[in-house]
């Protein structure tokens, strides 16, 4: 052992301070303790990175279209004026990011999803329940696990204020996996809005169908009433009285007119719009291939590990210099410094120990 490895209690300067050299004298020392503790968390860390399942991440983003109101806005000022409700709202709720942030992890999207058997490479086509292998005693268990793997694990969706995206993540341990699942995912939200868009135009359709009908018997009643006071009041231009109510009929000719050609014109867009088939939304991502199992991920693991190996190896370096440090005294310390020592010496590689 040379000079500068003999143990030497760690002075402090004139001003207070611990020397450098000391410090340096410490490492030198205990360089053994320092390169061990080192190398095998470094080695943890890369154990842990190649015994963890790789998993792989893809995403998608659309932007849902806003829902059409203006013929339903005008039919409803127009037959308001005569009490009666047309219907029409609670489209934009529906149309909104939020409102599919919720539909993408509710529990009819992700049944449909778990429901659908996936072709995966080197797997076969299975599906998610046996995929992953869960294994309960009922059907109805494996389902529910699936559904909550999804739910929890798999499946993320975020929203956008600013430009009104919603952005659904899937992450697996299989990239085509991945992919798949973000692909039925979108397919099983344009189906749903398809759905349920074309139940609400069928219902309105219904809707609207009944109020022409009553539109029809209202006007039909506004034209007897005009045609009985014509035919009883054949000189009416000669009575102002009689001149007020003839305007006044006809005022309410008119105005049922005009709601049954809006309603007509409503019934049949409520036609075109119940077998129309465009979707309600906009993909502006579609699902990528995520990138397979990249090198880099082994690397930072074992220079993560090598850092805190570092630190560690480091902290017991000087703990352990301290303690083998003798006190005068003090004989439950030296007590423990026997103890550490014979702990110490049954760990090779530890350093030299200058006694």
């Amino acid at each position: 052992m040379s000079d500068f490895e003999k143990l030497t209690p760690v002075r402090k300067t004139n001003d207070g301070e611990i020397s450098l050299w000391e410090i340096m004298a410490v490492l030198v020392r205990r360089r053994g303790t320092v390169v061990v503790i080192t190398l095998f968390v470094s080695a943890l860390a890369a154990v842990y990175a190649l015994v963890q399942p790789l998993t792989y991440t893809t995403s998608a983003a659309f932007r849902p279209q806003g829902s059409e109101q203006g013929g339903n806005s005008q039919l409803a000022a127009l037959a308001g004026q005569l009490g009666v409700n047309v219907g029409g709202g609670g489209g934009a709720d529906e149309a909104s990011p939020q409102f599919y942030q919720e539909l993408l992890v509710s529990r009819e999207i992700l049944t449909s999803v778990s429901d659908e058997p996936f072709a995966v490479h080197e797997v076969g086509i299975l599906k998610l329940k046996d995929l992953l292998e869960i294994d309960e005693d009922s059907e109805a268990l494996r389902d529910e696990e699936v559904l909550e793997w999804l739910r929890t694990e798999a499946v993320s969706v975020s929203t956008s204020r600013e430009t009104g995206t919603v952005t659904v993540s899937v992450k697996t341990e299989w990239p085509d996996l991945s992919v798949k699942i973000a692909e039925e995912l979108l397919t099983e939200v344009a189906l749903f809005n398809m759905d349920t868009r074309q139940s609400q135009a069928a219902s309105e359709r219904v809707f609207i169908e009944t109020r022409v009908e009553e539109a029809e018997a209202n006007l039909e009643e506004a034209e007897g009433n005009l045609r009985s006071f014509l035919e009883t009041n054949r000189q009416w231009e000669n009575s102002p009285m009689l001149t007020f109510q003839h305007d006044g009929l006809r005022r309410e000719v008119g105005l049922r007119q005009s709601v049954l050609t809006t309603m007509v014109q409503s019934y049949e867009q409520a036609r075109i719009t119940e077998v129309r088939d465009t979707p309600v939304i906009t993909v502006l991502q579609s699902p990528f291939f995520p990138p397979l199992n990249d090198p880099r991920r082994l690397v930072f693991m074992t220079v993560l590990g090598a850092m805190i190996g570092g630190m560690i190896g480091i902290m017991l370096a000087f703990v352990s210099e301290a303690i083998r440090r003798p006190r005068t005294g003090d004989p439950a310390r030296a007590e423990f410094e026997e103890s550490w020592d014979a702990a110490v010496r049954g760990v090779p590689l530890l350093g030299d120990r200058g006694d």
